[in-house]
């Protein structure tokens, strides 16, 4: 069947919200472009439940049959609330794709402990002498994301961690650059530091709304943990629930704030909110 005979649906997963974004398609003359229409936001009880993520799960439950049918394919981008993620070193002598997920594990293990063995992993693209972004969900939240689709009829094409999402959107104005990518959410601050585009270190941090104040701070220590007499000045920030694009200006660091306008092919007709969920 084509493509273009399916409806298309974004789902965000946070803990506090799922919001639920359809997506029309319009092949122009610079090629497909998706517009978001009519978001539907389901709100729910975060502190409800064992898991985070249990009280999201049943707030989507009940708002997908509202929003897709069978003929839906689904994209899911999770919350870095809900992801774990580490950047795995190049090891050569690895030779296939499972050896790579288990030397993943292995570095998964040694940071989180043994909770690592019940996660689900995903690692980046494999590049020669590079390394890879790796994340890990529990295994447990993805079953049940799984059935909850399952059981409403749609089809779920991919589940995506929120940073990947977010880095692949905007690839083209990172690639080759040495610099922080600081991935704002509500509660969560998600740090990564590229050399010439390429991951070198990853961190995810419980912030406040002063997070504008204390980002110089948070700078200067992952600096020093780097270990880096070289490491970068330059850091890019967005922050994808807001349009204020007020940054610090404290030297040496240089703020540069994402506009939801970067990410290419994608528009929403809500404003710049959630382009990151339709970009490709």
């Amino acid at each position: 069947m084509s493509p273009w005979l399916h409806n298309e649906l974004r789902v965000l997963v946070c803990p506090n919200q799922v919001t639920l974004l359809p997506v029309q398609r319009t092949l122009t003359l610079r090629g497909l472009r998706r517009t978001i229409h009519d978001p539907h936001i389901a709100s729910c009880d975060s502190a409800t439940g064992a898991q985070l993520w249990r009280a999201a799960l049943q707030a989507l439950e009940s708002a997908l049959p509202g929003c897709a049918d069978g003929k839906t394919t689904a994209t899911v981008i999770l919350s870095n609330h809900f992801l774990r993620y580490a950047v795995v070193p190049w090891r050569g002598e690895l030779a296939d794709a499972q050896e790579d997920l288990s030397f993943a594990r292995h570095c998964f293990i040694r940071v989180y402990g043994k909770a690592a063995l019940q996660w689900e992993l995903r690692l980046g693209d494999r590049q020669p002498e590079m390394s890879r972004l790796a994340s890990a969900v529990d295994a447990e939240l993805l079953d049940a994301l799984r059935g909850v689709f399952n059981g409403a009829g749609v089809t779920l094409r991919s589940i995506q961690p929120h940073l990947m999402a977010a880095f692949n959107s905007l690839r083209v104005h990172l690639q080759q650059h040495s610099a922080w990518f600081a991935l704002l959410e509500p509660g969560n601050l998600c740090l990564a530091l590229l050399r010439n585009g390429h991951w070198s270190r990853v961190r995810s941090l419980r912030v406040d709304s002063t997070w504008r104040e204390e980002l110089p701070l948070i700078l200067e220590r992952e600096a020093y943990l780097a270990d880096d007499p070289a490491v970068p000045h330059e850091v890019y920030v967005w922050n994808v629930e807001s349009d204020d694009t007020a940054l610090p200006e404290i030297h040496p660091w240089q703020f540069h704030a994402f506009s939801p306008g970067l990410a290419s092919g994608a528009a929403s007709a809500q404003g710049g909110r959630f382009t990151m969920a339709v970009a490709r």
